[in-house]
Parts: structure tokens; C-alpha cells; sequence
């Protein structure tokens, strides 16, 4: 790849806050650069270019590289021309280190700096040093929208993601942010990125930018989530402290992007276990399904759905412990619950549910937005007949939050809250399991910054990592209930092939 001499911005300008430390990082990614001599060679061959001459006399020398890095951009700043001078450390870089990949991260990184005005330099800086960061997802291309002017005749298939970010930034276009901002979007929502770092500025830039590019610029990620349903069936008699219950497990495929899904495997066990025997047995016949833990060895992304009576909704299902390591399951997987009730009736319209579920894929337009989009309703028993009402005025509704745990609801504001889920067809609740103030757990949550709540899944999964522990505080455990409405599979009710026992 040539070194391009960019021209430097119009007014010139000083740059942005972010550029320094994202040009160290990415100069750092250099396999040589740890090397004191090759960072003697780097000087030496600067310095014999007309664009940075005899720039090695102006950096004191330091075995160690990081202040060494730094103490050569600050003589580049300080030279009379420092974007040429930055220009003679890209062609040194290209002379002595041709094939190293960090090569592209520094050639966006300049492209970038280099764009004046045009783009928001700093934010873009910003975003660069985080994904320089992780571990490029397989064909990055795959997230690049369609129809974007002069692209068609290239090759992207086989770019980096820097490669594709220069080849993005360096459009010259009515519209220079659009198509960026959808390829972000599109990588971003990749579960393999978005399980390595949480991406804070990549969230806040997609934020800050969302009116850029509508939501189907982007193209559809393809690949797909392996989902596990782990359902508990009541056996003998409930309230009594002896309750039974018998586990049934299936796993299925659906897109990235949702929508059906198909099932994979399934396995009835013929035991029956109380709710304390559950975190240990049940963890254990997890484990011990052959088919399943091939299946949760594909790098795709995994949710594990648990299907719970409504007598045991706030159960500590992500506490299971499924392996060696003996850590729970809630640290590996994000996992959420579901009402086996509603997921079971037939006669629940659907209309509703998806409207709703609809509203979660919304992205917001400030970060800081997305979870004041969680409605906390009054839960007092006065407050239970006008329940109902009060979430039929509210449309745009996707997330209900209660300040009292489902199973310690008054049962006239519980059958209400069902009410609002069976009639309604709000699809997701979340609680903390001790009664409160839900400020905490939504400033918590807020750290991972969503950009919409489809992402609440991850936040809290993540958040769960964050707080986990062989005791976890009952201060600030949560329960998730999520109901996809595409991932509900009537035939768990009937006997089919397949059923193990």
C-alpha cells in the first residue's frame, strides 16, 4: 500500500484531543515498535526526508516505548509542518515495516485528522482507538449498506475493517457521514464485537449521529444466535414448599437481525427436581446434552431463555452453574426469562406484542435517552384497576419496570402487570429482586451505554459480570423477561421426534 500525501486540512487547526492517544495505540499495534532500534530506524529515515528533517535531534531517547512514541509525536507537533512531518512517519513505516497490518489503522488515522471540517475528526479518533482495540469480526464488508456510490466496482470482500473505515471516510459526497454511520451501526450490533468491549464511543458517535442514516441503510447482518430454552414445568402441589419441577431444554437458530427461528434439538428429563435442587441438577443436565455443548461451541452468539411459572418468574435462573470453572451460567450467556403462561396460551393476539417489540429496535437519539425509555408505573394495590389504562395511553411502550419484584407483588398489581403483557403485549420487564429505588440499577446499566433497548439483553449480561461472585449482593441481582414474539415454539407442548425419554 502507497503512502498517500494527504493535504492537511483547510485553516490547518490544531488537532483534535483524541489524536495523540489513538495515534500512539495505533503506532504501538507495530510488532518492531516495542524494538528501541527500530524506533531508531523510524527516526533515522524521518530525518532524512526533506518533510522532517533531522527530526531525531528534537526526541530524547527512551528504552521504553510508550513515552518513547509519545515524545516523537510531540516532536512532530512541534515541527514547523507537522502534518508533513507525519506524513515522513507514514513513508518510514511503509519502508521498514511494508507488511504490517497496523500499517491501515495509521493510514485512517491520518485520513481522518486530514478530513478538516468535513467529519467530526475527534469523535471519529475516538471510535478508531476502540476498534482498534478488539478483534475485527470475519469480512468485515458483510456490514456495509448497500448502494453507496463508486463501491460497486471495488473489491471490498477481502478488506480490514481500517481498510473499509478509509475507503468510508475518503468519500467525497453529498452525504459523507451516512454510509459511515450505518457500517458503525451494522458492526456495532455484531454480537461478536459487542461481547469483546463495550464500545462506549462507538455508542456515543451513533448517538450523536443516528438522523445520519436510517436504520435499513444497513445491510443485514447475516449469521445467526443459537438460543437455549431451558422450561420448568410444575409438578404436585405449589405454595406447599415441595413444588416439582421437570426440565425441558431446546435449542434453536435464529438470524442476528430476529425473526423465526427453527428448532435445533430438544430433551424432555424424565426427573423431576424442588427449586433448590435446580441451580445444581440442573446445571449438571445442561452439561451432560452432548448435542447441546457442540452447539454452544460455534462462535455464534447465545441467549439462554428460561421458561418459568408465574410462581417462580424472579428465580435466580443465571445463577446455574453449568461447567468446570463452577461460574454461573449468567456470567458466560446473557439470560432472561420468560412467562410460560403467555408463551404457552394460543389465544394471545399477537398484533400488539410485535408493535411493541418493534419499539425496542428504535435507536435513540442521545445514549443517555435509551433507558429513560424503561416506564416505572405505580405498584401500590390503588393504583392496580387504572394499570391497564395507564399502558394503553402509552403506544410506544416496549419496557416495563417494576419497583417491587413480580413474586412480591400485591396479587391484584401482579394480575394487572399480566394483564399488561396478555392484553397489551409488552414484551420485556425488568426488576431488581429487592424491592427499591430503581435508580441504581438504571445508572448501572446506563455504563454500558445501549443505544437502543433491544440491547438490554448484553447491558445487563455484561452488568451481571460486573457485579457477579460466588455471593452475589441481592441489592444488584436483576431479572430480564424478554419475549421475542418470533421465538415461540407451540409444539413444546405436543410430543414430536426427537424427545429424549
Amino acid at each position: 500500500m502507497h503512502v498517500t500525501p494527504f493535504p492537511p486540512p483547510a485553516g490547518r487547526g490544531p488537532w483534535p484531543e483524541a489524536a495523540e492517544d489513538v495515534l500512539v495505540e495505533v503506532l504501538l499495534g507495530f510488532r518492531t515498535m516495542l524494538q528501541l532500534t527500530f524506533r531508531q530506524d523510524v527516526l533515522a529515515t524521518m530525518g532524512a526526508s526533506a518533510k522532517a528533517r533531522g527530526i531525531q535531534a528534537d526526541v530524547r531517547e527512551d528504552y521504553t516505548p510508550r513515552p518513547h512514541v509519545r515524545e516523537i509525536l510531540r516532536a512532530i507537533r512541534a515541527c514547523r509542518d507537522p502534518w508533513a512531518a507525519l506524513d515522513a512517519l507514514a513513508e518510514a513505516l511503509e519502508e521498514l515495516a511494508r507488511n504490517d497490518g497496523a500499517r491501515d489503522w495509521l493510514e485512517l488515522a491520518r485520513r481522518v485528522l486530514n478530513r478538516g471540517d468535513e467529519l467530526p475528526r475527534g469523535e471519529l479518533l475516538a471510535v478508531i482507538g476502540e476498534l482498534h482495540t478488539i478483534t475485527a469480526p470475519n469480512k468485515p464488508a458483510r456490514h456495509l449498506p448497500e448502494g453507496i456510490p463508486g463501491l460497486r466496482e471495488r473489491d471490498t470482500a477481502e478488506m480490514t475493517l481500517p481498510a473499509i473505515l478509509d475507503l468510508l471516510v475518503n468519500r467525497i459526497d453529498d452525504d459523507p457521514l451516512g454510509p459511515l454511520v450505518a457500517f458503525l451501526r451494522a458492526l456495532g450490533d455484531n454480537p461478536e464485537v459487542a461481547r469483546q468491549h463495550p464500545l462506549p464511543a462507538l455508542r456515543r458517535f451513533l448517538a450523536a449521529h443516528a438522523d445520519r442514516a436510517p436504520a435499513t441503510a444497513a445491510a443485514a447482518v447475516p449469521g445467526e444466535r443459537l438460543i437455549v430454552q431451558v422450561r420448568l414445568d410444575e409438578e404436585g402441589p405449589v405454595h406447599t414448599g415441595d413444588t416439582r419441577y421437570r426440565l425441558h431444554v431446546s435449542y434453536y437458530r435464529q438470524p442476528l437481525t430476529g425473526g423465526p427461528f427453527r428448532r435445533v434439538g430438544s430433551h424432555h428429563d424424565d426427573q423431576a427436581f424442588t427449586r433448590s435442587e435446580l441451580l445444581r441438577a440442573g446445571g449438571a443436565r445442561l452439561v451432560a446434552w452432548k448435542e447441546l455443548n457442540l452447539a454452544l461451541r460455534t462462535p455464534d452468539p447465545v441467549r439462554i431463555e428460561f421458561l418459568l411459572p408465574r410462581s417462580i418468574l424472579g428465580y435466580t435462573a443465571e445463577l446455574w452453574s453449568t461447567g468446570a470453572t463452577r461460574r454461573p451460567l449468567g456470567e458466560f450467556h446473557p439470560v432472561v426469562v420468560r412467562q410460560l403462561e403467555r408463551y404457552c396460551e394460543p389465544h394471545l393476539g399477537l398484533a400488539l406484542w410485535r408493535q411493541r417489540w418493534a419499539n425496542l429496535q428504535t435507536h435513540a437519539a442521545d445514549s443517555n435517552e435509551v433507558l429513560e425509555r424503561i416506564e416505572w408505573p405505580s405498584l401500590d394495590r390503588a393504583s392496580a384497576k387504572e394499570l391497564l389504562g395507564w399502558v394503553t395511553g402509552r403506544k410506544s411502550l416496549a419496557c416495563l419496570g417494576l419497583t417491587v419484584p413480580y413474586e412480591q407483588l400485591d396479587p391484584e398489581v401482579q394480575y394487572a402487570v399480566d394483564d399488561a403483557m396478555y392484553f397489551e403485549g409488552v414484551p420485556v420487564l425488568i426488576w431488581r429482586r429487592v424491592a427499591g429505588d430503581p435508580d441504581p440499577l438504571v445508572a448501572a446499566l446506563r455504563e454500558h451505554e445501549p443505544t437502543r433497548l433491544a440491547e438490554l439483553p448484553d447491558a445487563v449480561h455484561r452488568y451481571r459480570r460486573q457485579v457477579g461472585g460466588p455471593n452475589p449482593d441481592p441489592d444488584r441481582t436483576v431479572t430480564l423477561l424478554w419475549d421475542d414474539p418470533d421465538c415461540v415454539d407451540p409444539d413444546q407442548d405436543y410430543s414430536f421426534p426427537g424427545i429424549v425419554g
